[in-house]
């Protein structure tokens, strides 16, 4: 996988022809459109090597005849999201205009916690943005990690409750002095091509390439303590790769439910008419090469909302 993956996922924040006038790309009739755009995903996405691609392509192109504009052709985009049965690819139209098919999930509202003395506790939000604000994200989470931390500091609570995703890349960085430097997991491509995910010195990596960096990196006073890792049902792509980043971690443990089951890679692929395909083409294994395709499961299962938080606070102390 020679490109960099877009991460799981920036949820397309780009701006793509958000204007109304007519785009400079080359018009195509719908037909051609789609097999544009149907020969991305053959080629391409994770799951090309079982797909029935003479009956994917038949089904798509079928609903295409409907309609008689590019921009009358979305049930037909929709149509082949949900036969890719991933529900993390996307298209984005020529208007900026988000075409998915997808079910969200969602979890009980995780309640306020009291954090006890001698614990370190940080909430990771969702976040989609890119550039100086992703930056500004991992810097702040450096910032809070730098104010609880102390030589005497039992362990970390890292909270991914309620974690819809987004950009992944600037939660790595930001979780960095608690992660630790190094290749954390992997995106794996549909020949088994390996690229490694990681935190060193202040940056999260694609391999060797840094994509979000603070400027001031923090780094922990005792780098060894214990890291409870908080996940629930509404725990997302995204989140789900910041779990999937310490799985595997000898002094980490996670707590709660079933995550939702999106955590993948995402590659852009521009279409004739000006929309760009956000195509699936990677899923995530941990640190030690183990895939982590769908749910993942906590290792310590926690029905009860209300003691998850509880359960990571006594392992800390045991």
């Amino acid at each position: 996988m020679k490109r960099s993956i877009v991460s799981i996922l920036i949820v397309a924040l780009v701006q793509i022809g958000c204007s109304t006038q007519e785009p400079y790309f080359k018009q195509t009739t719908v037909e051609e459109y789609l097999n544009q755009m149907l020969d991305f995903m053959e080629a391409n996405h994770i799951n090309r090597k079982s797909i029935d691609w003479d009956a994917f392509r038949l089904e798509v192109q079928q609903k295409g005849t409907e309609a008689a504009t590019i921009d009358d052709a979305d049930e037909s985009i929709v149509l082949a999201l949900e036969k890719l049965n991933d529900q993390t690819s996307f298209l984005i139209t020529r208007l900026g205009e988000p075409l998915t098919f997808s079910t969200p999930c969602t979890d009980t509202a995780a309640p306020e916690v009291t954090v006890p003395d001698g614990i370190g506790y940080i909430k990771v939000p969702a976040f989609g943005n890119t550039g100086v604000n992703a930056a500004i994200f991992a810097e702040k989470m450096h910032g809070d990690i730098n104010a609880q931390d102390k030589a005497d500091l039992k362990g970390w609570i890292i909270d991914l409750r309620g974690n819809t995703g987004g950009n992944m890349w600037p939660m790595i960085a930001g979780i960095g002095p608690i992660l630790g430097n190094g290749t954390a997991c992997y995106f794996v491509d549909s020949d088994n091509v390996k690229n490694a995910i990681g935190y060193s010195d202040g940056a999260a990596h694609y391999d060797d390439n840094a994509v979000v960096a603070v400027s001031f990196p923090y780094t922990l006073l005792s780098p060894n303590s214990k890291v409870a890792v908080l996940v629930d049902h509404a725990t997302t792509n995204a989140a789900e790769a910041v779990a999937i980043a310490f799985i595997g971690k000898t002094n980490a443990r996670s707590f709660g439910t079933l995550t939702c089951g999106r955590a993948g890679g995402n590659q852009t692929y521009a279409l004739s008419d000006g929309s760009v395909l956000y195509l699936t083409v990677a899923f995530l294994a941990d640190r030690t090469e183990t895939e982590q395709r769908g749910q993942l499961t906590p290792d310590e299962l926690v029905n009860d909302p209300a003691m998850i938080f509880d359960k990571a606070v006594e392992w800390i102390n045991e």
